[in-house]
């Protein structure tokens, strides 16, 4: 199995910080027609990082066209999507946010859902999409370890270009997150430079469709340390976690985990993100929208604006660049 190597230095794009907020983009419609060819582009140049969300979700049509089918087979699903008002994207979609937002590269994430055929069409779509965009998505199809065959999956699905897996909800899908089998995806994502993007939700306040399932910040804590060469990715600002890098023992196990800011305006005061990049330095901070749930320009207008100028360049691109795209960080 081959290791994820790095991407041409050519693969970057410069373009400048996104204009001021405008409020009509946030009822578009995600199932958007093809925006036609990407443009040429430039010349990375490692003093300017590219702006790169690196939390989004895509669904090819034919899932979406399935939706009360999936909701009756899938529980999760059916929390997080039975309502028709809960939004589905596909990558044209995506491609039309990023455009209006200023935004260069994605991170497109999976769904878990439990059936192994409904896992295998999202990812033969997330994999799709990234070759039709070369260097500018990069998939994260999900898995579910309590299926057989899910190590077949993993490795097919890095040969053909899979940066990692995600968004992964072991507890949504029946498996153990820190079992045999997690700790094999663990070894797995260390000696291929896999990233594992790990949904993490806070442990206390207000219940929302889809917060449980995931893994714990005690659970991924305790992974982490076990397995220190695996890059991982706590989503939602890792549910808290990043409070507890000020005792030393947590700080020294989980030197391996990345945390991303999806969702982060739903949950959190203003000012949040900046407390956790002074928690866990500006280089373990990744924006991400959770793009369609919120608009990705809205969100990167909000960390901009929050965040501390030395700190923009790493987290709302740079960082990125680096985990997923194989791009010298500058």
């Amino acid at each position: 199995m081959r290791a994820i190597g790095h991407a041409p230095n050519d693969a970057g794009i410069l373009r400048p910080r996104p204009p001021a907020v405008n409020r009509s983009f946030e009822n578009v419609e995600y199932f958007a027609p093809n925006p036609g060819p990407l443009p040429p582009r430039p010349c990375y140049h490692a003093a300017v990082a590219p702006r790169i969300d690196a939390h989004t979700h895509l669904f090819p049509p034919a899932q979406a066209a399935r939706r009360e089918a999936l909701a009756d087979a899938d529980p999760t699903f059916a929390e997080m999507y039975r309502d028709p008002r809960a939004k589905l994207a596909d990558a044209p979609a995506l491609r039309a946010a990023m455009a209006r937002a200023g935004i260069d590269r994605a991170v497109i994430a999976g769904f878990a859902f439990r059936d192994a055929r409904c896992l295998a069409e999202q990812a033969e779509y997330l994999l799709a999409a990234a070759a039709e965009a070369p260097g500018v998505l990069a998939p994260l199809p999900c898995l579910n370890l309590a299926l057989p065959g899910w190590e077949a999956d993993a490795a097919r699905w890095l040969e053909r270009g899979a940066r990692g897996f995600g968004e992964l909800r072991p507890h949504n899908q029946g498996w153990d997150p820190l079992g045999p089998d997690a700790l094999r995806l663990a070894h797995l994502a260390a000696e291929t430079g896999a990233v594992l993007l790990w949904h993490v939700s806070e442990p206390v306040g207000h219940a929302y469709p889809g917060k449980r399932g995931g893994i714990s910040p005690a659970e991924l804590c305790e992974l982490a340390a076990r397995v220190p060469g695996a890059r991982m990715v706590a989503a939602h600002l890792g549910g808290g976690l990043p409070f507890y890098l000020q005792m030393p023992e947590v700080r020294q196990a989980i030197g391996n985990i990345y945390f991303d800011t999806a969702a982060a305006s739903l949950l959190y005061d203003e000012g949040t993100v900046a407390r956790v990049v002074a928690l866990a330095g500006p280089g373990r901070v990744l924006f991400g929208s959770d793009f369609p749930l919120l608009a990705p320009r809205r969100q990167l207008e909000r960390i901009i604006a929050e965040l501390p100028p030395d700190a923009v360049a790493g987290v709302c691109g740079g960082n990125a660049a680096s985990l997923f795209f194989g791009l010298p960080h500058p």
